[in-house]
């Protein structure tokens, strides 16, 4: 899911940051925007080394993907991410 700008919190916009990445463990949130700047590029590199994923391993996330992409569309029910309002 994308979220606009706008849709960011105050604190990561006042940053400068574009992005903004949290994740909340038994209620303590854990903030990991940082150090995915260069990602793509260190993943390619390594692919280009020999040390990629085979596609044994690629087949599992296009399972996933498959399954999301195909899923029935429920709404906002249970639990979910309050950035699913915006």
């Amino acid at each position: 899911m994308t979220i606009l700008r706008n849709g960011l919190p105050k604190e990561i916009k006042d940053k400068g940051q574009r992005t903004f990445r949290s994740i909340a463990i038994e209620g303590d949130e854990l903030e990991f925007s940082g150090g995915f700047t260069d990602l793509h590029t260190k993943s390619y590199e390594a692919i280009l080394k020999g040390n990629g994923f085979g596609l044994k391993q690629a087949k599992v996330s296009i399972d996933i993907v498959h399954q999301i992409r195909n899923a029935e569309i429920k709404g906002l029910t249970g639990e979910y991410h309050p950035f699913c309002k915006l």
